[in-house]
């Protein structure tokens, strides 16, 4: 961790999103969101996973993804520059830190909820745009989606999420799913599961996100 900090700045001065950093925005509505809905804390690795297939399933939402590449490295998709904008956010009592475990080879991984500061910026966030808002909705979608399934007990999607999964990229090399539409195969995937669900049930209008995630829980169970 770093304490190089860096925080948000005041609410009351309603800043631009993009000069809040879009991670950082992107990790205190997740937070937020997660804790509105009774899911904090949230681990580091769930926080990543989530900001990942946010990324991946913007589209759903209309959603500006940050970035549409990842490098492929471990069970699970993690940004290495995301985490220190959330340790910074830590240390500036936007998040807190409920608990931190100590695993193999000094990796920590801390539990995430909101801290003294960070309902105000959240508020701030999302009352600055519609895109904003419709970033947050995003984030709560999977928040619920997630920890309704499968994110409780496992975060190791790597090996059957439709992109970091890429039988095609080898571990240690960038996962793009940013240049066309048809590489970012998780929306691929979770708008051919709309389209199939509109064939069975044409009355039924069903989220992406959740069918994304149904998916998922579906592939770890029989992994």
């Amino acid at each position: 961790m770093t304490q190089d900090v860096h925080p948000l700045p005041s609410p009351e001065t309603s800043p631009p999103l993009e000069s809040a950093g879009m991670w950082k925005a992107w990790v205190v509505m997740c937070i937020s969101e997660s804790e509105r809905m009774g899911l904090t804390p949230v681990t580091t690795a769930q926080l990543h996973v989530i900001l990942y297939l946010a990324n991946t399933l913007a589209d759903l939402y209309g959603v500006t993804r940050v970035r549409g590449r990842v490098l492929k490295r471990g069970a699970y998709p993690f940004f290495p520059d995301v985490q220190r904008d959330i340790d910074r956010l830590a240390f500036a009592d936007v998040l807190r830190i409920d608990q931190v475990e100590f695993g193999a080879k000094g990796h920590m991984s801390a539990h995430y909820g909101l801290g003294l500061k960070g309902a105000a910026i959240s508020r701030s966030l999302v009352a600055h745009s519609a895109e904003a808002k419709r970033t947050s909705n995003l984030l709560r979608e999977l928040a619920c989606a997630c920890f309704g399934r499968f994110l409780i007990d496992r975060v190791d999607i790597g090996a059957i999420d439709a992109n970091y999964g890429d039988a095609h990229v080898l571990d240690g090399e960038v996962v793009d799913f940013s240049e066309w539409s048809r590489d970012n195969k998780n929306m691929g995937l979770a708008r051919l599961l709309i389209d199939r669900l509109k064939e069975l049930r044409p009355d039924v209008q069903r989220d992406g996100v959740r069918l994304y995630c149904d998916y998922l829980d579906k592939a770890l169970t029989t992994a």
